[in-house]
């Protein structure tokens, strides 16, 4: 007897990853592109076709498609309305994937399905008010409030890294300034460590990168293992910085979990434990209680398992 299963897609500026996904979260089968930046639909049906076709091989019958995509998100269409960094050649994902393979499909932003995917199969199982927060080159979010996916009245809510930490501080890309992106993402603390080295050429950074232009946020974090003063004071800047987003986060969702996830939670304590503190104080000044600060629970698979935990709730399991 087949096995229902569904299809995730996280769909990455470099790759699109894919999976055939069991319902208790289990991946069945895996594919993997390149991410063409210039038509991103015609990957996404590259990767779903290519499952499909392999579903007869492990038994599985695909109920369902889920897509976790970057940009904002027409949900109810499946429809991708901006996207800054990725052109869709058809923006209309759901209704170009559906036609033409024939199976029932859901999409939307990637940390909104990462966000699903946590309260589906990670660490914030069961929650019905969650905060997703995703560290990496920049600062994603996807909020569940109530049960329910936050989205906004055109699907551009939920944007945690454009809220302002800083109303003095560096130009963002989107046109503010000090935005919390600015202050506490990968990009963010290889800026800071740019600047340090003028005073700081000493630095072990320095030596890890070769050049100051080549200074990227994994040699800030593996000078900070090697207990590198300027690397953790950066690091310390960045993660009271997320400390403060963090708080701005329970004053206005008041969640009972925030879960951290994206490639800069590797960095640990030198990074989370003056984000976690910053949370601590500032929440206890206001007399709130603690609130729960959790890693993760899906690691790399998150994008996928939370546009799987969409494609179930698609196919009414």
């Amino acid at each position: 007897m087949t096995e229902s299963t569904v299809i995730g897609i996280d769909v990455g500026g470099t790759s699109t990853k894919a999976a055939v996904v069991a319902p208790d979260g289990k991946v069945v089968a895996r594919a993997e592109r390149p991410t063409d930046v210039h038509a991103g639909t015609k990957t996404i049906i590259a990767v779903a076709e290519d499952l499909l076709s392999r579903a007869k091989d492990f038994e599985a019958e695909i109920a369902a498609i889920g897509i976790g995509a970057a940009g904002f998100i027409d949900a109810a269409s499946g429809s991708v309305t901006f996207s800054p960094n990725l052109t869709y050649d058809d923006p209309h994902i759901a209704e170009a994937l559906r036609t033409r393979v024939g199976v029932p499909v859901i999409v939307d932003n990637d940390a909104n399905a990462a966000a699903w995917g946590e309260r589906t199969f990670g660490c914030a199982k069961g929650s019905d008010d969650v905060s997703l927060v995703t560290l990496g080159t920049g600062i994603g979010s996807g909020f569940v409030v109530g049960g329910h996916l936050l989205r906004g009245a055109t699907g551009a809510g939920a944007e945690l890294g454009h809220t302002i930490v800083d109303p003095h501080g560096p130009q963002c890309g989107c046109g503010l300034r000090g935005c919390l992106e600015q202050l506490a993402s990968g990009t963010a603390i290889a800026r800071m460590a740019k600047e340090a080295m003028d005073t700081e050429p000493d630095s072990v950074i320095l030596a890890l990168a070769g050049s100051v232009a080549a200074i990227r946020s994994e040699h800030v974090s593996e000078a900070a293992t090697q207990n590198d003063e300027t690397a953790r004071a950066v690091l310390q800047r960045a993660g009271r910085s997320l400390g403060i987003g963090l708080s701005n986060v329970v004053n206005l969702f008041d969640p009972e979990v925030i879960v951290l996830g994206g490639g800069l939670v590797q960095v640990g304590e030198p990074y989370l434990g003056p984000a976690r503190d910053q949370l601590f104080r500032m929440t206890t000044e206001q007399h709130r209680r603690p609130k729960r600060l959790d890693v993760t629970a899906l690691g790399h698979d998150a994008g996928i398992l939370g546009a799987a935990a969409l494609a179930f709730d698609l196919a009414g399991q």
